[in-house]
């Protein structure tokens, strides 16, 4: 049994193991440096994780515990739409989801959403985008659409409904308010079916 820590700034991804019912640094996955990993996600026997510093989206293959086996990247795609930068403007990646697959669904394919966050001080009128990604069964992304949100500094997003057919999103800025997206074409895009500007800016949302 083990699990994964994202230690922020730090650049690496910490294996923990519970022995006795205690848990212990068991090794870690090498980040490249400087790209400050920020949020993780496993699928079978891969890690996708998400570098605040570098806004860079990566994908690696989890060795065995105990084994000296490659992590090395084996695929790395920029989250950032192509025309940004804005100058003059700092992007930091921020949240990372991969909802629900089900082949009873209508979200049969795997999907990565990421969050960018425009911490200004130049900013872009159609807000900041959720990159929306897929990959194959090698572990190479590809990215499928960048969906503008009109919100700044995306941080808090979760999915949910049916399936997890919603996703509702806020900036931490005053810029936007809170926005509920649908997916539709299977997950490769995302379209806006209410928005809020009233409510005061959220990090974290928790479907009930």
């Amino acid at each position: 049994m083990f699990t994964f820590s994202g230690l922020q700034g730090g650049d690496t991804i910490w294996r923990l193991a519970k022995t006795g019912g205690r848990w212990s640094i068991q090794g870690e996955i090498k980040q490249n440096p400087g790209s400050g990993p920020r949020h993780a996600i496993v699928s079978d026997d891969m890690i996708f994780t998400l570098h605040e510093k570098d806004n860079t989206l990566t994908v690696q293959k989890i060795p065995p515990l105990g084994s000296s086996n490659d992590s090395s990247i084996l695929s790395s795609a920029s989250i950032l739409p192509e025309d940004q930068p804005f100058s003059p403007a700092k992007f930091a990646a921020a949240e990372l989801l991969f909802p629900r697959v089900s082949s009873y669904s209508n979200f049969t394919q795997p999907y990565l959403y990421a969050s960018n966050r425009n911490i200004g001080p130049a900013l872009d009128a159609r807000g900041d985008t959720i990159a929306i990604f897929t990959f194959d069964s090698n572990g190479t992304l590809k990215l499928v659409k960048h969906v503008f949100t009109g919100l700044v500094n995306i941080r808090g997003m979760q999915f949910g409904g049916p399936d997890d057919r919603y996703l509702v999103a806020s900036g931490m800025t005053q810029y936007g308010g809170v926005v509920v997206f649908e997916r539709t074409e299977g997950g490769a895009n995302l379209v806006e079916v209410a928005r809020n500007t009233q409510i005061p800016n959220l990090g974290t949302f928790v479907w009930l």
